[in-house]
């Protein structure tokens, strides 16, 4: 059996607000140590790995069950062993 891999990365639309990555940005901001202002966006997200066959639709796994396609986007690569 032929199987492929896949990386896929999952993050939140341009536009969106990212709270969490926000509160990070400004805390660390505030830190000399951390950020002392020297940062200037930051984004959050997850990422997975895949194994499958290598006929399977990884697409619609993404559109239909692991993406919330209103506030999310995503990437998705092929890993090369």
């Amino acid at each position: 059996m032929e199987t492929d891999k896949f990386r896929i990365t999952i993050s939140l639309r341009e536009g969106m607000t990212d709270i969490p990555a926000n509160a990070i940005l400004e805390t660390a901001n505030q830190n000399e140590e951390l950020g002392d202002g020297k940062l200037i966006s930051m984004k959050m997200g997850r990422w997975m790995e895949v194994e499958c066959e290598a006929e399977f639709d990884i697409f619609n796994l993404c559109e239909k069950l692991l993406v919330n396609n209103v506030t999310e986007e995503y990437k998705v690569e092929r890993i090369e062993d």
